[in-house]
């Protein structure tokens, strides 16, 4: 018999977590059930739309019953992960008393049934999000918005003369520069942040905020993955970033977030070029 990997967990009648399997902490990269325990998924900030979740969940708790392969999306080491998701009441002297539930990642299978559509939406050479996801996923966080009022944070973030590597050692090492860096920037971004390849040597991240302190950390976070120094086919180098935020709440416009967020990028580049 093959058995299915399956990311099991199970809720008390407010939807906190009570446990899960290790599947499913390795899924979400946790080192520990404590770090789930007594939590809501929207605690743990997982979705970009949490409310089908939430509604799926009181309708097991509240009316018993169980619903089975519910499609949805969950934001997971920095990708939107595709996963169909089944839950049923638990009981204890006939009173519900919880919910256990399991999920399946069938993100492959998505995208296999999508594949052109997929592919038109990575970028080739780094293989993360290009500006064409982008245009698409920042809809839903703007939705969000307009529903909920869930603030969101746009960073863009700007290679300081990174032309120069390209000059210095030609087009083919400056990609693979690129590539690291977009191997480091995934890992920092990886904690409910979705990071894009805007183009060239720009990037941007989305992120929804769970508190205001998490926007000066997150950016710090980013400017030091970029600026860890790094040795690539025996050569030592330091790659230096400008990053800007603006938060959606500060303009309502999709278009203005980017201008702002880009002109405060800007800002901390001329900062860069005065301190040299």
């Amino acid at each position: 018999m093959t058995l299915i990997p399956a990311g099991i967990f199970w809720k008390d009648t407010d939807r906190r977590f009570l446990g899960a399997n290790q599947m499913f902490l390795d899924y979400y990269n946790l080192k520990s059930v404590d770090e789930i325990i007594g939590k809501t998924d929207e605690d743990m900030g997982w979705h970009i739309d949490p409310v089908p979740f939430r509604n799926v969940e009181l309708r097991v708790i509240g009316n018993g019953e169980s619903v089975l392969n519910v499609p949805g999306q969950c934001i997971v080491q920095g990708r939107v992960r595709n996963i169909r998701a089944s839950k049923c009441p638990l009981f204890s002297d006939g009173k519900i008393v919880g919910l256990i539930g399991y999920f399946l990642d069938v993100t492959d299978a998505v995208q296999e049934q999508t594949r052109l559509s997929a592919l038109s939406q990575t970028d080739e050479l780094t293989g993360v999000l290009n500006r064409r996801a982008y245009t698409e996923i920042v809809l839903q966080y703007e939705e969000q918005y307009k529903q909920n009022h869930t603030d969101f944070v746009l960073y863009m973030i700007d290679l300081d003369d990174f032309k120069s590597v390209n000059d210095d050692y030609g087009h083919e090492y400056g990609n693979l520069v690129l590539q690291s860096i977009c191997k480091s920037l995934t890992v920092a971004a990886s904690d409910n942040c979705v990071l894009f390849r805007y183009g060239g040597d720009e990037f941007v991240v989305l992120h929804q905020l769970q508190s205001e302190n998490e926007i000066e950390l997150l950016q710090k976070r980013f400017i030091r993955a970029i600026d860890s120094p790094r040795n690539l086919d025996g050569v030592k180098f330091t790659v230096k970033a400008s990053v800007g935020h603006a938060l959606y709440s500060e303009t309502t416009s999709l278009l203005s977030l980017i201008e702002l967020a880009d002109k405060r990028m800007y800002e901390m580049k001329k900062q860069h070029k005065a301190s040299r």
